[in-house]
């Protein structure tokens, strides 16, 4: 009973956020429920069901999942890959048109991350081959949100490490075992220009969603990569075990109204790649290889 207390009250703390649920965000976005089986389910905040996260500038990145007629996510006989595109509506220019992989971890939600790069603000919508209606994301100008993006500089803020938790209890919420990802704090990584990665996440409540066993997965890479960079985790919320939803200030240093988020730098503090909302092991590996 305590533990879906904790459970209510935190996915409260995060609609409080940003008006959902971070990476359990979850969007029907068929429009017509007679003509497909499947349609696309948002995984991330569009602009329409919470502040958007996307920018009129390259490497944009939207995970979706597919949709079932009961009107939940597919996680079995779900294809390697779909056919999307991605066309401005006001222009109706097609800006994206391709195959999309297959991702996610055993046991948790497939999905597939689209990247597309929109060269102005505006509305777009996605579709796809095959799946039933559209979805509509909206795109602004890359100074109209706080939210960190690819090629500025990651920003610097001190971190709870294991010699001083700033006050952030637990320092991590893993389920079980020492999280080592504590070692350094972010301000520390940047300061002796090491190429960092840098995961915002309650791991605790993480684990089957799309956003899956993503700190396991950087705990194996910084056994594997561990003198070629810092990865650092960080949590959301101050102490959630005493009800204590305040978030932490990397929320508001990054600009982050959801969770999980991934980012990372090279030894020159330039971010090179970004995962929001879900990661699996592969995209993560790619992330990191941008740096090492």
């Amino acid at each position: 009973m305590v533990a879906n207390k904790f459970l209510l009250s935190r996915r409260q703390a995060l609609i409080s956020i940003a008006g959902f649920t971070g990476g359990i965000v979850l969007t029907n976005c068929a429009n017509d429920k007679n003509s497909q089986t499947l349609s696309l389910g948002a995984r991330f905040a569009d602009g329409y069901q919470a502040p958007t996260v996307f920018t009129n500038s390259p490497g944009q990145r939207a995970p979706y999942t597919l949709i079932g007629e009961e009107g939940f996510p597919i996680t079995e006989n779900v294809p390697n890959s779909i056919d999307l595109s991605v066309t401005e509506i006001s222009t109706g220019e097609t800006i994206f048109e391709g195959e999309i992989s297959r991702h996610g971890e055993p046991g948790v939600i497939p999905y597939f991350p689209l990247i597309f790069s929109p060269s102005r603000p505006g509305e777009y919508k996605v579709e796809g081959k095959n799946l039933n209606g559209h979805h509509k994301i909206l795109v602004v100008e890359q100074s109209e949100i706080n939210l960190v993006q690819l090629g500025q500089k990651m920003r610097s803020i001190k971190t709870p490490t294991f010699e001083d938790n700033l006050d952030v209890k637990p320092i991590c919420t893993k389920s079980s075992g020492v999280c080592p990802l504590h070692k350094i704090s972010l301000d520390e990584s940047l300061e002796k220009s090491l190429p960092t990665a840098l995961f915002v996440s309650t791991p605790r409540f993480c684990q089957t969603d799309v956003c899956g066993p993503a700190l396991e997965i950087l705990i194996k890479q910084s056994e594997i990569l561990d003198e070629e960079l810092s990865i650092i985790h960080v949590e959301v919320f101050k102490e959630p075990e005493k009800q204590n939803f305040s978030t932490t200030p990397i929320i508001g240093v990054l600009g982050l109204n959801f969770e999980p988020s991934l980012i990372v730098a090279n030894a020159e503090g330039v971010i090179t790649s970004i995962l929001n909302f879900a990661m699996d092991s592969k995209e993560v590996s790619e992330a990191l290889a941008t740096v090492v």
